[in-house]
């Protein structure tokens, strides 16, 4: 039994996010000797829960061995705290991923700068231009743009990013054979052309609006710094940069104006503490102590073409990544399809998991509400922000300034 077998059948058993990955590593001398655990051994684990204990005693690795030979045939690599190249930022979290799944090629963590790019899914204008500027700015003054490939400022960065000639990571809230928002298919190729993607979550695993307060975690932990773009109070990005406190990141966010509902969550995260940028210049000069051989200010300055259709800010909005062919040496490299959408006259809730069910179960047609409605479900805040997000993506609900309506 191979460690990194050892990690896939626990990851499988425990999930994304868990902390028992720590306290089993932290007990136990090897990671074999969790696997061959009896039930005197797992008795002497403190604080373990009887669900706990069977799941270390299941020891059917069937399903592990599934996953492995799938990601042998398309080419995803599978990287465990076992491995070399597992990255270090990781590796302190109290809740490091048992399991990353990767497509792609990873930098050296410990000596790249990265800094994670977040915000809303719906962007101005203003937002979306100031995304873009700020990833091709990071990528010619030397760092790595990380988000999250969601829909709105998140992909306009990551688009900045490679326009500027860089690569870029995704993390994604799904198995890494989903292409999230379907409409990113271009994006997502691209980036796995030039840079990666990773994900803890195991193929086929869909999209549900519970994943994404998890994966915020990592967007985290990867990087240097949260970078908030243009965030409301309640939004995923929010989240993101709580997770950045919480780990001791720099939290970094662009000011809004007072009565913008886009950029209240940025406001208040400056009222909070984090500290004000407006470009890329301002980002990297916060880490000029670190990293002075890497960066190039003077590179930062520049700024994309307008007067230029092919580099054209907007032009590239409209149009994507659709006129780049993709061209790769990784000949198993799978050309991933979309997944089925849940879209339909009458929405479907059979795909969704209990919480998100229970969440737009409760919504009445018509009626708005925001993430206080919900106190009698006892979910968590991050956990409904994430949902009611997850929900207007999917169709089911609406959102106007800051409300969500069931349709």
């Amino acid at each position: 039994m191979t460690d990194k077998m050892v990690w896939l059948w626990l990851s499988l058993h425990f999930g994304a996010g868990s902390k028992i990955y720590r306290k089993l590593y932290n007990h136990f001398d090897s990671v074999k000797d969790i696997f061959e655990c009896d039930d005197a051994d797992v008795e002497l684990i403190p604080g373990l829960r009887d669900s706990d204990k069977n799941r270390l005693l299941d020891k059917s690795t069937k399903s592990a061995e599934l996953i492995m030979k799938w990601c042998e045939k398309y080419d995803v690599e599978i990287l465990t705290p076992s491995d070399e190249k597992y990255p270090l930022p990781l590796r302190v979290l109290e809740n490091f991923p048992a399991v990353l799944y990767c497509i792609g090629e990873l930098p050296d963590f410990q000596n790249k700068l990265c800094i994670t790019v977040v915000g809303s899914r719906d962007m101005s204008a203003l937002g979306r231009d100031n995304a873009f500027e700020l990833g091709y700015g990071l990528t010619k003054g030397g760092a790595l743009v990380i988000s999250g490939m969601a829909k709105g400022i998140d992909t306009a960065a990551q688009k900045g990013a490679m326009f500027a000639g860089g690569s870029t990571i995704a993390v994604l809230g799904c198995g890494i054979n989903y292409i999230y928002p379907q409409e990113n298919e271009e994006v997502y190729k691209k980036i796995l052309k030039v840079g990666a993607a990773i994900t803890e979550y195991p193929p086929d695993t869909p999209p549900t609006g519970s994943n994404f307060p998890v994966r915020n975690r990592l967007l985290a932990g990867l990087s240097s710094a949260v970078v908030v773009v243009e965030a409301r109070r309640d939004s995923g990005a929010a989240i993101t940069a709580r997770r950045g406190q919480e780990q001791r990141k720099k939290v970094l966010a662009f000011p809004g104006r007072t009565n913008d509902y886009h950029s209240s969550g940025n406001n208040q995260l400056l009222i909070d503490g984090a500290e004000a940028v407006t470009n890329a210049v301002d980002v990297l000069e916060k880490f000029m102590d670190i990293y002075n051989d890497s960066i190039d200010i003077m590179a930062a300055k520049l700024r994309p073409n307008k007067n230029d259709k092919a580099s054209n800010v907007r032009y590239q909005f409209k149009e994507g990544f659709l006129y780049e062919r993709r061209k790769s040496n990784r000949s198993n490299t799978p050309i991933l399809a979309p997944k089925p959408s849940f879209e339909a006259k009458e929405f479907d809730t059979s795909k969704l998991d209990e919480e998100t069910k229970l969440v737009y179960n409760s919504m009445k047609p018509g009626i708005p509400v925001n993430v206080n409605s919900f106190k009698n479900l006892n979910v968590d805040d991050d956990k409904i922000a994430s949902i009611l997000g997850l929900l207007e993506i999917l169709g089911a609900i609406t959102e106007n300034n800051g409300f969500y309506m069931k349709k």
